[in-house]
């Protein structure tokens, strides 16, 4: 009822300030003429031919709604205000008092297409407020019929946008800069298309026209999305062989995928890195490659990443290159503004596919040499677009930010890998239980940390590394009879050196220091290598510190009997935060 009273007082404030527009040229202008008690409104129309004006009298009254005899009235001469404006004037004023009437009558439920008997109460919900509704639609059909429009002609009469109201400073406030006043529309504007990640960042907020196929990259709509301005879908970029992209998410995918190939290609995808980048995380989401041969993959079908910002190589030094099974794998590189990002697939479709059949029934792999990728290529940024020069809200409208997603995925750096689970599995490239680890590489897996952790517990499901002697594969042991380091050898009959470095209880239980024991068995240790993850796959680190893992492998292949039994395949294994109070 309230709602309905406010609009009937802002309908009589709209004519009395529209009125005072215009009356220092027509004094008389809207004005209420009242004799023996019963009143009109006059109402004028300028004629253009001859400069004057018309007045109608219409009779609020009268129940047919005509108007009583018109007075012909000239501007008076000597007037010197400009006749265009004051008739402008009119016409917004004309336009904005049936917009005000027609929005009355809406708001009430009028039906300008049903019989209307003032004097008449409705029932209903609408009408449940008697006379005062009732005045207000009256009030509202007057004020239609002095600019000519009657029954169905309101229907015709378009609706004004919902302004959007700025609140001005108050001259109380100690303050004297001016307020930012940001409407919802500008808001929503900071969000860019193309930008802002969607369906757990499968896809990108954009509108259905950027979804379709736009320079060599295909859209596919993957859901709804309109927290942008002109966005309606959620789009999953896809490119295939020979791609260039700059988009923030983009995939990457084999000729023919979800269908595996045997084609001799070469396949590649160059991602220009956008200015406010930092890093570009890698998604495996499918991955069947020829298994390596020897420790490389540079002799069989490979995934090479080629970054400019990492000119020694991604995993290791001169590694850049991946093989074998890597589904659920994933990849961090750091990049700088500018840079470009390539990703080169290499095929021949005659190597075999690791854990294969010809009858492709096992673990769903189609065929022994057919392979299959797909890459989810995720930009990461370190600031907000455009901040560098840009809008960053010091021109007074609203700055952009980094959505949630992205700052989500950020890694610390130096991580090649970056687990933000407090429980999972760890696994080195390419393992399968069969195929050999890859050599040359050199990086580090990091575990986030969470608030009142202490460390974590991992436990090797398998581990397979190269190790110095006979007496070091067992993998229970830094050193053997001899001293000679298992892990770290630099001899030139060695191995290498090849470990899995964490600071750990190698038995899994805690340490101890007897007295006058120069040596005691669960020593903390940091290098482990050979057939175990220390004595009984199962270590405990006790740190404040960062959760880190560093890998490491030789630049050259190990000499026979330096592997345990089965071959040096990697690791495989479940980790744990342990939190609270150690």
């Amino acid at each position: 009822m309230q709602n309905y009273v406010i609009t009937l007082g802002l309908l009589v404030a709209l004519c009395s300030s529209a009125s005072s527009q215009v009356k220092p040229w027509l004094p008389w202008f809207g004005s209420d003429s009242c004799e023996n008690g019963v009143c009109s409104s006059i109402f004028p129309t300028f004629n253009e031919e001859d400069d004057s004006l018309t007045f109608h009298n219409c009779e609020e009254d009268d129940e047919d709604g005509t108007c009583l005899g018109p007075v012909t009235a000239t501007p008076p001469a000597d007037d010197s205000r400009n006749e265009e404006e004051a008739v402008s004037k009119i016409k917004d004023f004309e336009k904005e008092a049936v917009e005000k009437a027609v929005g009355v009558l809406k708001a009430l439920g009028f039906n300008p297409d049903e019989e209307y008997n003032p004097g008449q109460q409705r029932g209903g919900r609408l009408f449940a407020g008697g006379m005062l509704m009732q005045a207000a639609i009256d009030k509202a059909l007057a004020v239609l019929r002095l600019f000519g429009y009657t029954g169905a002609q309101i229907n015709t009469i378009a609706q004004p946008e919902p302004a959007v109201f700025q609140v001005q400073q108050s001259a109380l406030l100690v303050n004297t800069q001016p307020a930012v006043i940001v409407s919802p529309i500008e808001a929503k504007g900071t969000n860019l298309p193309n930008y802002e990640p969607c369906r757990g960042g499968e896809g990108l907020c954009t509108s259905a026209q950027e979804c379709k196929n736009i320079g060599g990259v295909a859209g596919k709509s993957i859901g709804k999305c309109g927290n942008c301005v002109g966005c309606s879908v959620c789009c999953q970029f896809v490119t295939g062989c020979q791609g260039i992209t700059d988009k923030m998410i983009t995939h990457f995918q084999s000729p023919g995928y979800p269908r595996t190939d045997r084609s001799n290609e070469a396949c590649s995808l160059t991602l220009n890195v956008r200015d406010e980048v930092c890093q570009v995380r890698l998604d495996f989401i499918d991955f069947e490659m020829a298994a390596p041969q020897a420790g490389s993959c540079s002799g069989v079908d490979n995934f090479e990443i080629i970054n400019t910002a990492q000119p020694g190589g991604v995993f290791g030094p001169g590694q850049s290159k991946l093989c074998g099974l890597n589904k659920g794998q994933h990849v961090y590189m750091p990049v700088k503004p500018g840079n470009i990002l390539i990703m080169r697939a290499t095929t021949s479709g005659v190597r075999n596919i690791p854990l294969a059949r010809l009858d492709g029934t096992n673990r769903g792999l189609s065929g022994d040499t057919a392979f299959r990728w797909n890459a989810r290529v995720t930009q990461i940024p370190c600031e907000a677009p455009g901040a560098r020069g840009g809008r960053s809200g010091a021109d007074g409208k609203a700055a952009r930010r980094i959505p949630s997603h992205y700052r989500k995925l950020l890694a610390p750096d130096g991580c090649r890998q970056y687990f933000q689970e407090s429980r999972g599995r760890l696994q080195s490239y390419n393992f399968d239980g069969k195929s050999e680890v890859l050599l040359n590489q050199n990086y580090a897996i990091c575990v986030k940390r969470p608030a009142r952790s202490c460390g974590m517990t991992l436990k090797a499901l398998g581990f397979s590394l190269p190790a110095a002697s006979v007496g070091c594969l067992l993998g229970n042991v830094a050193t053997d009879d001899d001293c000679a380091l298992c892990c770290t050898s630099t001899a030139e009959d060695g191995p290498g050196v090849n470990y899995l470095g964490v600071v750990g209880y190698s038995d899994g239980a805690s340490g101890r220091t007897p007295i006058g024991q120069a040596y005691f068995a669960n020593q903390d240790r940091y290098f482990f290598c050979g057939a175990k993850l220390g004595a009984t796959n199962l270590i405990v680190t006790r740190t404040k510190g960062p959760l880190l893992l560093r890998v490491r492998t030789a630049g050259k292949y190990w000499e026979q009997g330096s592997c345990p039994d089965g071959g040096c395949l990697g690791f495989l294994m479940n980790y744990d935060v342990d939190t609270g109070t150690c």
